[in-house]
This record gives C-alpha cells, sequence and structure tokens, in this order.
C-alpha cells in the first residue's frame, strides 16, 4: 500500500521539481531580457485550465497532474532556448505616446545622411544646368519632382518672388493643385482657365496662404483645409476641392525667395508630420542649390540685357511717337521713363479715321530683345486690325490668338489697355487684358474711378475672352492708363504710390490741360519716389475731353 502511494506522488513531485525550473528559467530570461512572453505560454496555462476543470468536475486530481506534466513539458524546450540565446537590447520604459508624438518620433528616418543626400543631388543638378537657357525652370522641375515624389502629393508648385519682393509668381506647376486662393468671379470654373489663371497670377505678400508663407517665414502644415479659415473653397465643382497643403518657404541667407507648396485630394488620408519634415528639408536643401544657381543667372542676364538693349534700344525709339499728334476736341498727355536699355512699356495713339482713334497703353513682359520682339508683334498686328470695324476686344482676341501661336519667344505675354475713342460722338469703347487700369474722371459728379477690371494678359491662353466696356465721355471728362511700373513706385520707406494717389492728383489737377496734368502726376510720382531706385518702366497716357 505504501508502495502505491509513492507512485501516486511520484506525478506530483515531478511537477513541483519542473516548475521549479521553470521559474528558475524564467528568472534568467527576466535578468537577461532575451525574449518577451510567447504564445507556447498561453498554450500552456490553457492545458493547466483544461485540467483544472477536469479536477473540479471528476474530483481526480490525477488531471491537473497530468495537465501541469504536459504543460510544463511544452514550454521547457522553449526556455531552454531561450535560456542560452542572444540577448536583445532593453526597451526603455516610457510613458504611452500619443499619435502625435509617436509619428514625430518616428521622424528620425530622414536622418542627416538623407539631407546630405539632398543638399549634393541638388547642387549637382545645377551645375549640370548652368550652361542652358531654361536652366532655373528645369531645375525648378526637378525640385517639384522630388518634392512630389517625396511626400506623395497630388500636385506641387514652386512660385518665385519678383527682385523686389512684391510678389510671388508661379514658376513650375504640375499635377492637381486646386487654388487655395478666390478665383475672380469672371472666371469660368473649368480645369484648363482655372488652371492658367493659377499659373499667371501675383499673388501679394499679404494675401493668400503662398503670401502668408512668404512674408512670416515659417512652414505651414493644413491638414483638413476646410476647417482652416486661410484657405478659400472655391467649389462646388470636385477639381476645386481642396484637401490638405503643405506650404514651405524658399529661403537663402535669411531671405524669402519663394515658397513651394504641395496639396493632397481631400478624399485621401492628409499630409502627415513626416511629409512636412520631408518638405522642408527638401526645401532647404534646393534652396542652397538656387542660391548658385539664382546668382549665376543674374550676372548672366544683366550682362546679355546690356549687350543686346544697346542694339534694341535704338530700334525701339522708332515704335513710339516722337510727337504727340493734334485732335480736335482733345488734349493728350503722354510720357514714359524707361528703367534701363529697351523697356517692357509701350505707347502709341493711331488715327484711324475721322470717327475713330486707337489709344494703346502695353507693358509687355521681360526686357531686352524679347520684349522688343513682342512689341513689334503687337504693333504689327494691331495696326493691321485697326482699319477693320472690329471692336476692342474683338482685337484683342485677334493679337492674343496670334501671340499664343508664337512657339519662338519663351515669354510672350504683355498687358494691354486699347481705348476706342469717336472724336465726333465722344463715345467710347475700351478694352483690357491683363494689369493696366483704365481710370476715369468724370467732371459732372467730379469723382475718378476704375473702369476696367484685371483678367489674363495676352499670350496665355488663345481660349482667352475680353470683355468691351463703354463709356459716353462730356466735356472736361478724363480718362488715364498707365503700367503698374507707376502705380508700383516705391518711396525712400518701401510704400507703393498706388491707384488711390493717382486719383487724387487727377481729381485735383482736371482743370489743367492733358499735357499739364500729365506733367503734374509725373511730379508727384518723383515726389513720391525721393531718392529710392526703381526697378520697373513707368508710362502714363491723358486723355482730356475739351
Amino acid at each position: 500500500m505504501y508502495l502505491i502511494d509513492s507512485f501516486v506522488h511520484i506525478p506530483i513531485i515531478t511537477a513541483a521539481v519542473l516548475l521549479a525550473v521553470l521559474f528558475a528559467l524564467l528568472v534568467v530570461i527576466r535578468y537577461r531580457n532575451t525574449a518577451k512572453a510567447s504564445f507556447v505560454l498561453y498554450i500552456a496555462l490553457g492545458i493547466l485550465f483544461a485540467g483544472s476543470i477536469y479536477m473540479l468536475r471528476s474530483s481526480r486530481s490525477v488531471y491537473l497532474v497530468i495537465a501541469m506534466l504536459a504543460a510544463e513539458l511544452l514550454v521547457l524546450p522553449y526556455f531552454i532556448i531561450l535560456t542560452f540565446g542572444f540577448p536583445r537590447k532593453r526597451e526603455k520604459k516610457e510613458k504611452p505616446e500619443t499619435h502625435v508624438e509617436a509619428e514625430r518620433d518616428s521622424l528620425a528616418t530622414i536622418s542627416y545622411e538623407k539631407r546630405f543626400d539632398a543638399n549634393e543631388d541638388f547642387a549637382a543638378k545645377a551645375a549640370e544646368l548652368f550652361s542652358l537657357d531654361n536652366s532655373l525652370s528645369q531645375f525648378l522641375d526637378y525640385f517639384n519632382a522630388k518634392l512630389t515624389e517625396a511626400t506623395k502629393a497630388d500636385g506641387c508648385v514652386i512660385l518665385l518672388s519678383d527682385e523686389f519682393d512684391n510678389f510671388l509668381t508661379v514658376r513650375s506647376m504640375t499635377g492637381s493643385f486646386p487654388p487655395p486662393y478666390r478665383l475672380p468671379d469672371t472666371l469660368p470654373h473649368k480645369p484648363v482657365r482655372v488652371e492658367a489663371n493659377f499659373r499667371y497670377m501675383q499673388f501679394q505678400l499679404s494675401d493668400t496662404i503662398f503670401g502668408e508663407t512668404a512674408s512670416s517665414g515659417e512652414a505651414v502644415l493644413i491638414k483638413d483645409a476646410p476647417r482652416d479659415p486661410r484657405i478659400y473653397q472655391n467649389g462646388p465643382e470636385d477639381f476645386l476641392a481642396c484637401g490638405s497643403y503643405i506650404c514651405v518657404p524658399i529661403r537663402i541667407q535669411g531671405r524669402t525667395v519663394g515658397v513651394s507648396a504641395l496639396s493632397r485630394a481631400p478624399k485621401k488620408e492628409g499630409f502627415s508630420e513626416i511629409d512636412f519634415e520631408r518638405a522642408k528639408t527638401l526645401t532647404d536643401a534646393a534652396a542652397s542649390a538656387l542660391r548658385s544657381l539664382l546668382s549665376f543667372l543674374d550676372y548672366s542676364e544683366k550682362r546679355s540685357l546690356t549687350e543686346e538693349g544697346n542694339t534694341a534700344a535704338k530700334f525701339q525709339k522708332k515704335l513710339i511717337p516722337e510727337k504727340i499728334p493734334e485732335m480736335l476736341g482733345v488734349s493728350l498727355g503722354v510720357w514714359s521713363v524707361q528703367n534701363e536699355n529697351v523697356c517692357g512699356d509701350y505707347y502709341d495713339i493711331v488715327p484711324v479715321k475721322k470717327d475713330r482713334t486707337l489709344f494703346v497703353m502695353a507693358d509687355v513682359v521681360g526686357k531686352g530683345m524679347n520684349s522688343f520682339s513682342v512689341m513689334v508683334m503687337i504693333r504689327t498686328m494691331l495696326r493691321m486690325i485697326a482699319a477693320t470695324p472690329q471692336s476692342p476686344a474683338a482685337i484683342l482676341k485677334w493679337i492674343n490668338r496670334g501671340l499664343c501661336a508664337e512657339t519662338a519667344i519663351e515669354d510672350h505675354f504683355a498687358s494691354i489697355a486699347l481705348i476706342d475713342y469717336n472724336p465726333l460722338t465722344r463715345k467710347t469703347q475700351l478694352s483690357t487684358s491683363g494689369i493696366n487700369p483704365v481710370l476715369v474722371y468724370k467732371a459732372k459728379t467730379d469723382e475718378v474711378s476704375q473702369l476696367s477690371k484685371q483678367n489674363e494678359p495676352l499670350g496665355v491662353e488663345k481660349t482667352s475672352v475680353f470683355e468691351d466696356i463703354t463709356v459716353q465721355l462730356q466735356s472736361g471728362d478724363i480718362l488715364v492708363s498707365c503700367t503698374d511700373g507707376l502705380l508700383e513706385s516705391l518711396s525712400e520707406s518701401g510704400v507703393q504710390y498706388s491707384a488711390a494717389r493717382l486719383m487724387q492728383v487727377i481729381k485735383t489737377n482736371h482743370e489743367l490741360s492733358g499735357a499739364d496734368i500729365a506733367e503734374r502726376v509725373k511730379a508727384d510720382v518723383q515726389l513720391h519716389s525721393g531718392t529710392a531706385q526703381q526697378y520697373d518702366d513707368q508710362s502714363l497716357l491723358i486723355i482730356k475731353i475739351r
């Protein structure tokens, strides 16, 4: 009997010994930190649980003992392997991280080596493009492609500021980028027209998310555009729906020279912190290479303009009327201040017949031979069409198609104010393209107002539509047109002249002749500018009805 009882206790003793061994192995595993708890332990616990159930149902402890023995035999090989395996690094005990904190921690993937590689990549690309005519455009397109790829963006635009930091213009654009600014009310909501408006829009540094980014010098991540007041929702078309945006200032030696911007469709997940960090890293790398490229292009452009400007200036003088023609019932005043060599401003007075005289005020993009070539094209086409009964809007439409068909000239864009005046009836029709304004002073009300509206320049899109504006003038009324160089003349403190100040000078001197009014405006612009250097051409046309 004693022998039988001994045999009964053998499984229990064996199970106890094995449990002690397992405990010892667990202590070693914990001390060496070789692994975490495995699913094997859970299986063993399951076996023990099943044995406990059977023991309770049958009141026989042998089931629990057998279950314990089976569980121990199951985990024994696993513990032996872990005990003599290779140690793992001990993980730091930290407080639970939020989703954002975990995401930021993963930004370590953008390592110093990757930043260095990006700098080296952009520097090599800039050096490769130095000798090409369109090196800046190619570099920005390359930068654009790298940004889009790194952030998986749906669209990307690169904007650069003008040389006086007054506004930003798009220099590279790819993919789908819903405009985050308010579109003109007269612009049709068609993808081609919206994209054309975006490409040739000038963004003031105080307006839109682009201008705010450039002014502040701080990068911006907008994960949900519909909830952000800085983003304007044009809608309701799907292609205008705004989703997520990233805007990063392009800074060179502490000065913001542009903005890189990315967009992602609203149906996709918004940009993450990782995307934001990558965009900033690539933008900083591109800015370093862009500095050298811009310096080289600036030197090359100045040298080229000086050489070709001296030649072209001789021919340009022949395009501008040497004398102002005498006109019955009209007093004219006009002047133009050329900044350097060949200017981009061009004006003309074309007496067609007794009941029609055309006045032209144009501002052509660029300088040198490029702008001179565009001036010649505009002047030639306009004078060919002038004798036809076409309205100013129709004439601009024809000229626009001619410029859009021109592929030999890189920048063939121009802002034009075209005024058709009938000396017999004093009825006037006018149409404008671009930003050249047309103002009118009404003697009856003693008020000055703007007749024209800003729209697309000539040469942007062949389907552009221009509008005729009709006004009946009376004795003492004054029509005024000028280029943006006059309105944006800077004072010594950096303040622009403005259309409001021009209107006030016109109103104050409305009783003078057209020539005298023009001289008063010129004197006021000079008074405003003082000794400040001006970087754009300035032109003015005064038409006063006697």
